[in-house]
Parts: structure tokens; sequence; C-alpha cells
């Protein structure tokens, strides 16, 4: 039996993984959460051999939650199911230790075929990824970890003070990174900093919720 956890901050996503992964006889979801940090502590009473975790999460991103998943559970095998589904997120998700990444555009049966994967032991890359996270480059590429990580946190709308107290920095700190973003980015404006995000695949378009779409097949 494969025992599963699912990090996700919408309810109706954690219903549907939970719903079609338990159709299988192979598979139990033994625990849930909908941020990281509460996921982090569950993780450790429930002892999952695989966490499915979304990439964007309220409190901080799927990076920073395999990354300190693996720290506590190196033997855990992390599959990240996320509407991101291009740029450098997924390269970097997978350098940090994650074994899997599956796009919220496919169906239910690649989750299951995944969870399955990477409980093996094997990494699990769904074929609408494949080649261009192997191969597609954005101007993100170019940007450090500390800056891709506060570059997601800007698109997020956050202001100087939040991304300051969320990574424990100064705020002087912050301003500084930023700067560098942008200027690494050739972006001008606050505005056209989320427009190359979603160009770049980063965030979802306006008005697509990535809604998960269940099968029972296997």
């Amino acid at each position: 039996m494969i025992r599963v956890f699912v990090i996700d901050d919408h309810p109706l996503v954690r219903v549907g993984l939970t719903w079609v992964l338990e159709t299988q006889k192979d598979l139990r979801v033994v625990g849930e959460a909908d941020n990281g940090m509460s996921a982090l502590t569950a993780v450790a009473r429930h002892h999952p051999d695989v966490v499915i975790c979304d990439f964007h999460l309220p409190d901080m991103d799927g990076l920073e939650v395999t990354r300190r998943l693996l720290a506590e559970h190196p033997d855990l095998k992390v599959l990240i199911v996320s509407v991101v589904d291009g740029g450098p997120v997924p390269r970097r998700l997978l350098a940090a230790g994650a074994m899997g990444y599956v796009s919220k555009a496919r169906d239910g049966s690649a989750v299951v075929r995944a969870v399955r994967e990477v409980a093996a032991g094997r990494r699990y890359l769904d074929d609408a990824l494949g080649a261009r996270v192997l191969f597609e480059t954005t101007p993100f590429d170019h940007l450090s970890p500390r800056q891709l990580e506060v570059a997601l946190l800007m698109v997020q709308g956050k202001r100087n003070a939040e991304i300051a107290l969320e990574l424990n920095l100064m705020e002087s700190t912050i301003r500084t990174v930023r700067a560098k973003v942008m200027t690494k980015l050739g972006v001008q404006t606050d505005i056209a900093l989320p427009r190359l995000a979603m160009d770049c695949g980063l965030i979802p378009p306006a008005g697509d919720g990535g809604a998960f779409r269940s099968n029972r097949s296997g």
C-alpha cells in the first residue's frame, strides 16, 4: 500500500485528488494540508511514502516545502502537481529533490501513474511538460535562487515588508534584490512583472483556475 499525503490550498482539488487516488487498491490518502507549515507538522505525524504538493501555497511555495520536507525526511518522495507548466520552476523543483512533476491540466490517471512511479523511486515528468522543462528557457532562468524566490512573491503582489518577513530578511535587502530582479528581467513596473510571469508560464492566465480533472481509470 502506497501512503499519500496531499498539500493544496483549494479544498475541491484536495477532494478530487483524494477521490481519484482512493479508487486505486494500492493507494491510500493518509492526510492533507492547505498550507506548507501545517504540512510540515502533519507529514511527520502521518509518515506517508509520497507527498503530492501544489506549487502555489498561501504561506510558502512548493520549492520551500520540498526543501524542508526532504531535509527532515530524506527518503520521502515529493510529487508536484501544479498549474505552473513552464519556465524555471519545474527545473528548480526537480533540482531541489522533487521526484516528479505533473500539470493540473492533466487528468487523474496521470497523477495515479506519477504516484506509483515516484513511490518506486523513479522520476516522473508528464508528457505535456517534458521537452519544455528540459529545453525551454525564459528570462526567469537568469535569476539566482533567492532572486527567483523574491520574484515569485512579487508576482503575488506582496510588498517589500511582507517579503522580508516571510523570508526572514531585512527590508533593505529585499529592496536590493527587487531592483536586481527588475533589471535582470527587463521590466520597468510592478504591472509588467506578472504579465511576464504569465507569458513564461510561471502563473496561469487570468481566469484560469487550473481545475483538476478527475478520472477513475488507473
